[in-house]
């Protein structure tokens, strides 16, 4: 049986050089049919379909062999095959899906959104209101990041109807624009919730709160200041920011926030117990001291035992021996039942009298209402127009337009009924196509020497390419660089010299690679018939101070593209170059022994010409 395939093998080999071509595709898929595995012989048959006119059938034998790559992890190649697929079917809605999947697997997050994109304005065109609310939201999760998609997302599922969700959606964007620090962006989309939703009248205030639930006080403190700026008076303001505070252990803020709360709301007992904490943590026994005369026992009335317990102890670290403190404390023990400990700080005061001398103090009773503030007690309150980065100050409440970084944009007008006119840009497109007349070789003008490499970057960028969408990076990290890398390559194998020219540019943001990567863009300007420019990209790298790897690598491939200008005599002599350097350098020496033979063959003397007198 091998022997059997082997010469079937080569048969086919035969006719898919000479032909005819009909007959080359018996036999591969004779090979097919025997060997189904080899996926480089249903590679060959797709070829040779393709050249037969036969899409359809190429279609079905690509596909079978992006399902193996897929299945066995190679996304790489497996997006190669579909990306090929994609040029010969551009319109195809399970190809794009199939490309978006794979590239989102691959963590290629722009690659993914392009297609996603692709397939969701499909849905759209056709009024496919469901399926493009599901696309969206896989859009979302491959980049939960994007302000610009969750913004999308929400007025989507408020057009569709779908109002819980939307004000779900529309709370996250809220947080994440808070921990990104955009108030101004963060009022604005507080003022398109209220047009929306304008019985939620808590919105900012229920994200706030769900920041702090989840540990990022950091974050919600901004928003909490720029609330307060505008109603000082909203105590859930204050007991949220006292909150944040504590999180972020900012003990003095705390302290400031407590004295501020007291002042608009001066009855508030938890203040009350918040502010003497925060004087006897910071060792102030005087000021402590000074406001539990005057409302300790409106606290032990009010229940917060537990509060003032700790706040005695704090003081008793302080001064161990201090009457005022030991019988505070023991009037708390009585309040809670706690006889034993009450009879145990009653000797020791009794003890502290003897020695000083002094009676008792009268205990007053539990049932006694508390006075009126005196004096003291407000002296302990900060006079302090702000704390922190808060301000009372009055400020223009009105909001023009709806704008939120990264081009995120929503409508003037109120509109409950529908989503916004306006579009939101979420990708970049390429330029159109056409020919681009583009004085390449004035980049490279007057650029200093630690700049020429950002040059020929530049000069990359301006050269057109097929129409198409891409997220070029401006950074990158190393993984991501690897796999645009990777797919570059993947791509080049395939002969799909576009989107090579594409990864290798998003790889490129990776400046260790970027040498590199700007050879291979080179290349595939040349595969693509461009030789011009990839002339231009190559000889801008061709600079001295380069290493002697990329130095050869570089001019072996202005070699190639010379050749392929037909310029022989610079062809020739940048491989004597390379040979002269490092003489096993790829194949340099067989081409150069190669081109110094056909040029002695054409270079004929006159004693030689004489032979062919007759």
């Amino acid at each position: 049986m091998s022997s059997k395939i082997e010469k079937l093998r080569e048969e086919a080999q035969k006719l898919a050089i000479k032909g005819p071509l009909d007959k080359a595709i018996k036999a591969y898929e004779q090979l097919v049919s025997l060997e189904p595995a080899g996926l480089n012989h249903r590679q060959r048959l797709a070829d040779l379909l393709l050249k037969a006119g036969r899409a359809d059938d190429a279609r079905a034998e690509l596909e079978v062999i992006g399902k193996n790559f897929s299945t066995n992890g190679f996304y790489l190649k497996a997006i190669a095959i579909y990306t090929k697929l994609q040029g010969l079917f551009p319109g195809d809605i399970p190809i794009a899906l199939t490309l978006a999947g794979l590239n989102e697997k691959h963590g290629l997050t722009a690659n993914a959104l392009v297609e996603y994109k692709r397939v969701y304005e499909h849905y759209v065109k056709n009024s496919e209101t469901e399926e493009s609310l599901k696309i969206l939201e896989k859009m979302q999760n491959v980049d939960p990041q994007n302000a610009n998609l969750q913004f999308k997302l929400a007025e989507a599922y408020f057009s569709a109807g779908k109002s819980e969700k939307s004000y779900s959606v529309f709370g996250k964007l809220a947080a994440l624009l808070q921990e990104r620090g955009d108030s101004a962006a963060f009022a604005k989309l507080n003022a398109r919730i209220q047009q929306l939703f304008p019985k939620k009248t808590e919105f900012m205030l229920e994200v706030l709160s769900a920041q702090l639930a989840g540990g990022n006080a950091e974050s919600a403190v901004i928003g909490l200041q720029a609330l307060l700026r505008t109603s000082p008076e909203d105590k859930r303001l204050w007991e949220l920011i006292i909150d944040a505070y504590k999180q972020l252990e900012q003990p003095q803020k705390v302290k400031v926030a407590y004295q501020h709360f007291m002042k608009f709301f001066p009855d508030e007992l938890p203040a009350k117990a918040g502010l003497i904490h925060c004087l006897a943590t910071e060792k102030n026994l005087e000021g402590a001291l000074a406001l539990l005369g005057t409302c300790g026992q409106e606290l032990i009335s009010g229940g917060y035992l537990g509060e003032l317990e700790a706040i005695y102890h704090l003081l008793d670290g302080i001064d161990p021996i201090n009457q005022t403190v030991l019988e505070g404390l023991k009037r708390v023990y009585e309040a809670g039942g706690k006889s034993a400990e009450a009879a145990a700080l009653e000797a020791k005061i009794t003890s502290l009298r003897k020695l000083s001398g002094k009676k008792a103090a009268p205990s007053p009773s539990l049932q006694q209402e508390p006075s009126a503030e005196p004096e003291e007690f407000a002296s302990q309150i900060s006079d302090e127009a702000e704390f922190g980065e808060v301000s009372f100050a009055q400020v223009d409440s009105s909001l023009a337009g709806f704008e939120i970084q990264q081009g995120f944009n929503a409508p003037d007008g109120v509109d409950t009924s529908g989503s916004p006119e306006e579009e939101i840009d979420i990708e970049v497109d390429f330029d159109d196509d056409g020919v681009l007349e583009i004085p390449l070789d004035d980049v490279l003008t007057n650029v200093p020497d630690d700049d020429w490499l950002d040059a020929v970057g530049i000069m990359l960028q301006k050269i057109a390419t097929k129409t198409g969408k891409v997220k070029f990076a401006s950074a990158l990290d190393g993984e991501d660089a690897q796999s645009h890398y990777d797919l570059g390559m993947a791509f080049m194998e395939m002969g799909l010299f576009d989107e090579s020219f594409k990864e290798f540019s998003q790889a490129a943001a990776d400046k260790t690679r970027r040498f590199e990567c700007f050879v291979f863009q080179g290349i595939c300007l040349r595969e693509k018939g461009d030789l011009a420019n990839s002339e231009k990209v190559l000889r801008a790298l061709v600079k001295p101070g380069i290493s002697l790897e990329e130095s050869c690598s570089v001019k072996y491939e202005l070699a190639l593209t010379c050749d392929a200008s037909g310029n022989s005599e610079e062809y020739t002599r940048l491989l004597a170059e390379i040979d002269s350097v490092n003489r096993n350098f790829r194949d340099v020496h067989s081409r150069l022994a190669a081109a110094h033979s056909d040029k002695d063959a054409l270079d004929f003397s006159d004693d030689d010409l004489k032979v062919f007198d007759l």
